[in-house]
Parts: structure tokens; sequence; C-alpha cells
């Protein structure tokens, strides 16, 4: 099949697992807080949850398990210890820091999270980058999770933007599956795959970001539609 050029006006992220490798974080998060109360958690779970909002993920590990104390001071919990954990030991993907401030220059930066505003702040704060992104949309602020297309769809109204030349960076298969469904090309980041997510929906997929720059996006063609 023969590749074509596409010419992309706007750029979107994903955070965790795009930008930073926060997915270990949030399955050791998981586990801490699971093995507190005396469950043990499949394996598997941490593979079905990567990508979604924390919201999302209780509704899932709420329905499976049962846990001795009130969801609500389960939730509070866990995204307590979540914090904890990245603030102790953030990692940043490869490239992420230099590929925004260089395509910031050329593109309007738009982020959709799964992630709680004040994880998503704190962690652009980290990086240093935040004034680069002209809309930054976390769990609050669309109504389903992915992989449901609220959030890609949202972001591209906000910033008056077209679906078919929005150039989304993704990291797990209910990220994929979103972007898709908002009509948008979809470049996977590999590096951070750590639970066998399934990347095949990607329109292209690379180690991490960083070779990531303007004239690497406007020399971008892929071999398959975005339909």
């Amino acid at each position: 099949m023969s590749s074509k050029k596409i010419t992309m006006n706007t750029i979107i992220f994903d955070l965790d697992g795009t930008l930073i490798d926060t997915e270990p974080s949030a399955a050791q998060t998981l586990r801490d807080c699971f093995s507190e109360w005396q469950v043990t958690l499949d394996p598997q779970d941490a593979e079905h949850i990567t990508g979604r909002t924390w919201e999302s993920a209780y509704q899932f590990l709420f329905k499976k398990y049962e846990i001795p104390v009130s969801k609500a001071e389960a939730k509070k919990k866990m995204i307590s210890h979540y914090r904890k954990i990245i603030q102790q030991n953030l990692t940043i993907v490869p490239g992420s820091v230099d590929a925004i401030r260089s395509l910031a220059e050329y593109y309007p930066l738009g982020l959709v999270s799964g992630s709680g505003r004040s994880e998503i702040l704190w962690a652009l704060d980290q990086l240093k980058v935040r004034n680069h992104f002209k809309i930054i949309l976390g769990a609050e602020d669309y109504p389903q999770s992915k992989p449901q297309p609220d959030g890609y769809l949202k972001a591209i109204q906000l910033m008056h933007a077209e679906s078919a030349s929005c150039l989304v960076f993704e990291d797990s298969t209910a990220g994929i599956a979103s972007a898709r469904a908002a009509g948008m090309w979809v470049i996977a980041i590999t590096s951070t795959n750590h639970f066998n997510q399934d990347l095949s929906r990607a329109h292209l997929k690379i180690k991490d970001l960083s070779l990531v720059n303007p004239t690497w996006i406007k020399n971008l063609s892929f071999g398959n539609s975005i339909d």
C-alpha cells in the first residue's frame, strides 16, 4: 500500500505513558492499596485500566472486587498514594520536553488525559511546559473516559480544529481507540507499553519522542487511511 503525506494543523498529546512514564506507578498504587485490604489483583487488571480515567478504573475494580472500606475512602487512599509515588519518582519519556517546546512554535498544542487536573498541572510544571498548551483537558472536563472519543472531540472543538488534520500522540489501546473514534491520526509510543497494550490501530508507532520536531511532523506519511 502506498503512503501519503498528511498536512497536520493541530497536535494533541496524552500525558501518562506519552509524556511521562507513570503507568507502572499507577499499577503499583493498585497493588499496594489492595494488598493492604488483603485482596489479590488479577495481573491483567493493569492492562484493562491503562489509558482510562481513575473513575473508570474505580468502577471496574469495585465491581470486580470486594474491599473492607467504603468506596469513597478507597478512592481517597488510592489517589493519595499515587500522588506520593509519582512525586517521589517522575520518569519523563525521552524527547517529550524538547518535542513540546519545538512543536509549540509551529502548531497549536493540546493535551487530553485521563488523570485529574491537579495531577496534570503538577506534571506539566515539573516538565516546565504548561504554558505551551492551548488547552488542557483532564478527567473532570469530559463525560466519558477513553476509549470513548469525548475528550478528543471536546479538544478539537475548543481549538477550532478539524479532526482529519489533527495528530495525536498516545500510548494505550483505549487512548488510540478514543483518538481514532474522533477521526484523528494517531502515533503510538512503544517504550512505555508495560502491560501488553494492543497498539495495532495506531497509524504509526515510535519508541519515544526523541526524533519528534516540526520537520519530522512535516515529513510524516501514513500507509493506511484515517477510517
